[in-house]
């Protein structure tokens, strides 16, 4: 069946998770493990995703393994990302970013995400933080440079169980859930940024998962503080003009995090350029039945123009994308 629900877009969900049967979350280790029975197949099973694909209007989606990115058994890591390659392979609807065992070593993890898009991958995911290791530290520079040198888009996707502390924000109310993640990848956004990782490498393409932590709202804010000489201690920003210089031609987005509500990705689109912006809806996670899906669609084609639309919903994507012809 082909979507027919979006005649004038072509949606691709950039923000779209699987795990290959073997791989599924083990419950000994993961506190998310019970997800598996709550979800049920579409957790594992790609027709079950292609059913809801279809029933929402989705064409296309890029697969990740949240739970293997930064992993550091760079073995078992390779053995998840050669499974999901074969589930990609074995349909024409289906993109993938690879995990990178971050926690192995630079060296290692820049390895398999060369391995990975020589074999046909389309990019490379990895977390906020693994085991106290940042985007912006000088173990992940291989990993930097592989991207960089293929001009492969790296998905930077927040820690799961901790984004930030947990004697901060446990989740005993899901408070690392519903804010520690967020501050944990608006966090990541300053740093490249303010660190000169993006002025270090000029084809680096880093998508920050769930609107970048919905950091469009915050930008008051960081005016607020980026406004050099209107506080102290302000020796290691830059200027809030170039931090938004950079921001809106240097950073990508996806529409996830935030259960397809309007107000969140409208005013992504009034911060950043539509061009900055990919479609996604962190499935199976967020939208649990078709209608939800499709509304994940509609709350852009609602937002914004069908020109701007047809960017977000498909084109961003392409573009960035490695191997796509």
């Amino acid at each position: 069946m082909i979507p027919t629900n979006t005649p004038d877009h072509h949606v691709i969900d950039f923000g779209a998770h699987i795990y290959p049967e073997a791989f599924l979350p083990g419950s000994d280790d993961n506190p998310d493990a019970d997800l598996n029975e709550l979800l049920g197949p579409i957790h594992h099973d790609p027709a079950v995703l292609l059913e809801r694909m279809d029933a929402a209007g989705v064409d296309e989606a890029v697969l990740s393994q949240p739970y293997y990115m930064g992993d550091g058994d760079a073995e078992l890591v390779a053995e998840t990302n050669d499974a999901l390659l074969s589930m990609i392979d074995a349909e024409d609807r289906f993109y993938g970013l690879a995990a990178l065992p971050v926690a192995a070593g630079g060296e290692t993890a820049a390895a398999e995400l060369e391995r990975c898009l020589e074999a046909g991958y389309h990019g490379g995911a990895l977390e906020t933080s693994t085991q106290g290791i940042e985007l912006t530290d000088e173990e992940v520079e291989p990993v930097l440079e592989v991207a960089d040198a293929y001009d492969a888009p790296l998905l930077v996707h927040p820690k799961i169980d901790d984004s930030i502390h947990p004697d901060t924000l446990d989740d005993t109310y899901r408070l690392n859930a519903v804010f520690g993640r967020e501050v944990a990848l608006s966090r990541g956004i300053c740093k490249a940024i303010h660190t000169g990782l993006l002025d270090r490498y000029e084809n680096l393409d880093l998508v920050f998962h769930h609107l970048g932590g919905n950091i469009a709202a915050m930008l008051g804010r960081v005016h607020l503080h980026h406004d050099i000489g209107r506080w102290p201690g302000q020796e290691a920003i830059k200027s809030y003009a170039e931090f938004k210089r950079q921001l809106e031609e240097r950073v990508y987005v996806d529409t996830s995090g935030f259960f397809g509500y309007h107000a969140p990705v409208r005013t992504a689109l009034e911060e950043f350029p539509s061009t900055q912006l990919l479609f996604g809806t962190d499935i199976p996670y967020e939208p649990r039945t078709d209608d939800e899906l499709e509304a994940f669609v509609a709350t852009v084609e609602d937002v914004t123009s069908s020109t701007d639309a047809t960017r977000v919903l498909g084109q961003n994507t392409l573009d960035l994308l490695a191997n796509v012809d």
